[in-house]
């Protein structure tokens, strides 16, 4: 489906009721439900040679090593689940801490050799130079509004993650653009309702809901994120019913789809690089339009998140003469009429054009067409002829 990471909740051993794995009992040992080391070790080797990375998100619990933060910043299901629990935060400004927890994830670096860290961040103000080791990816994820931090490699924020929900939960309303700092962007994780939930509530078939938002997040510039059993449509909006038991049961044709898709966007990764400046054309309730400016060719992101037919009518530049805009995930075909270009699209319904140079017709094509054709007429023409021949023939014979 496109993914080129595996983000992991917590590995380290835990309490024996804790099925999340936040509620910390040694962070030196790994959790019995992973195996043995060797076993872990196993399963990250077979994932790099499948050129997947692997991110293992670092919990902040005070064990006795550390010293707890007196007023933690909680979302309600983050409350919910630390009163279940009954533990603490790490104070991740207080210096031992800093000395202690950075010892501790790079103990664990060694031993796994894993390629990233994640974390929530339930602490204002942090610096991750501060208590997480160098020269290893860093994922931060700010649980609730308001907070601020530094010195991760890419932040996840509330306010955008709740805003995609919303937005792409439903249709007609105004999707939020693109990020401009290459933040990291998701609809949900373990501390959130489901994306689906808000589909589910308007009455939406989750399955279009997840293609929709799944053509977002691959066409983002910056890194994206998809936990999973959003494709497999989980529900729920408090804690523990965000946590089904997972059955792996995933809509099939959501999955399809997503393959499709993901083989287009990665064809197409020229879209992403930081050289390329995209362009918001249009964004009103729930219709959405990006160009994709790139050294190879330009592109246009197209998504119709309306319960409408939509369309737009493009001005052909100077630089789009003889050229067409060519559909890669429906395949529609659009040339120029007057001058412009006019994309039609159905509801609930993305589209990605590259604006190339039209091929026009392919003369070998077509004159490979046009013989075997003409040598099928003849072989009709002898055969039928033939057939006349012999039936005339028989009739002589019958009248002698």
């Amino acid at each position: 489906m496109g993914f080129n990471t595996i983000m992991l909740s917590p590995v380290m051993e835990r309490a024996e009721d804790d099925y999340l794995g936040y509620d910390v009992t040694d962070y030196g040992a790994l959790a019995q439900s992973y195996g043995s080391p060797e076993d872990f070790k196993k399963v990250i080797d077979e994932a790099h040679e499948l050129d997947l990375k692997v991110v293992v998100d670092m919990p902040a619990v005070a064990t006795d090593d550390y010293t707890a933060l007196e007023a933690p910043e909680f979302n309600e299901i983050q409350t919910d689940y630390y009163a279940d629990i009954d533990r603490e935060i790490i104070d991740l400004n207080n210096a031992d801490n800093q000395d202690t927890y950075r010892a501790m994830v790079q103990n664990f670096i060694d031993s796994y050799d894993v390629d990233g860290i994640s974390m929530f961040i339930n602490q204002d103000g942090l610096n991750a130079e501060e208590f997480l080791p160098e020269d290893i990816d860093t994922y931060g994820i700010l649980s609730t509004e308001g907070l601020t931090a530094e010195g991760f490699d890419t932040i996840a924020t509330e306010e955008f993650r709740a805003d995609l929900a919303q937005t792409y939960g439903g249709i007609n309303q105004e999707l939020p653009e693109f990020p401009e700092d290459e933040q990291m962007i998701m609809a949900d994780h373990w501390f959130s309702e489901r994306f689906t939930y808000h589909a589910a509530e308007q009455n939406m078939f989750p399955g279009t809901r997840v293609q929709q938002l799944g053509n977002y997040l691959y066409a983002y510039q910056g890194p994206s994120a998809m936990t999973y059993g959003t494709e497999v449509a989980f529900n729920g909006s408090s804690y523990p019913e965000i946590h089904p038991q997972m059955d792996f049961r995933s809509d099939k044709e959501v999955i399809e789809y997503l393959e499709s898709i993901a083989v287009v966007y990665r064809n197409h990764a020229i879209m992403q690089a930081p050289e390329s400046e995209t362009e918001t054309i249009l964004n009103e309730d729930g219709h959405y339009v990006v160009k994709y400016y790139t050294d190879d060719v330009d592109y246009i992101l197209n998504v119709n998140n309306t319960a409408e037919t939509e369309s737009i009518t493009f001005e052909q530049s100077a630089e789009e003469e003889g050229k067409v805009y060519s559909g890669m995930l429906i395949g529609d075909m659009i040339r120029p009429h007057d001058g412009e270009y006019i994309a039609v699209l159905d509801r609930e319904e993305t589209e990605l054009y590259s604006v190339i140079e039209e091929a026009g017709f392919n003369n070998g094509y077509l004159y490979s067409a046009l013989l075997v054709f003409g040598l099928f007429a003849i072989f009709i023409w002898v055969a039928a002829r033939s057939r006349k021949y012999k039936a005339q023939r028989e009739l002589e014979k019958n009248n002698k």
